[in-house]
């Protein structure tokens, strides 16, 4: 490994309280089904998220690609992204500061746990939410939603996560 990686990546876990350690379950690598409209039409595209433990332990950064590497050639999107986020601990605020970016946007985002979803709020867009739910061990759900003024909700895009499993793939 460089010393890039090896100063980047952690196995440390102690820097975050075990309490407030809730991306944990999403540490790992995952196969993606992302869901949207494209143009008035559904669209469905194969992606992977990777997620790992960074700088002693203090955060955790993704990988997000879709369409995935494997699928990319044969299923090309005009809008694909490759992105990465920085989730930081904010102790003083018991929350996490976030920042993701790609080739064409940055946004940050304050997530906080409201029951067993995570709420990352869009600082910079009125009423707009990532929300990571329904997290197990080998599954989660993550959904891009605008909350309108009279209650109601619009979904963006849905994206399903199923633990990469290589012995699947032969």
């Amino acid at each position: 490994m460089d010393r890039f990686s090896e100063a980047l990546l952690s196995e440390k876990t102690d820097r975050i309280p075990e309490e407030y350690d809730w991306f944990a379950p999403l540490i790992g690598d995952w196969d993606c089904d992302y869901y949207d409209i494209l143009d008035g039409e559904p669209r469905h595209v194969k992606g992977e998220w990777i997620f790992r433990r960074i700088l002693e332990g203090t955060g955790i950064q993704d990988i997000f690609i879709f369409p995935s590497r494997a699928t990319k050639e044969q299923a090309p999107q005009p809008d694909g992204e490759y992105g990465t986020s920085l989730r930081m601990y904010n102790a003083a605020a018991h929350c996490y500061d976030v920042v993701y970016t790609c080739d064409h946007i940055m946004k940050r985002l304050c997530f906080t746990r409201e029951g067993g979803r995570l709420m990352g709020k869009v600082l910079d867009e009125e009423s707009t939410y990532w929300i990571f739910s329904d997290m197990t061990g080998s599954s989660f759900r993550w959904e891009y939603v605008i909350f309108k003024e009279d209650g109601s909700r619009e979904l963006v895009c849905e994206i399903r996560g199923e633990r990469y499993r290589p012995e699947l793939m032969d």
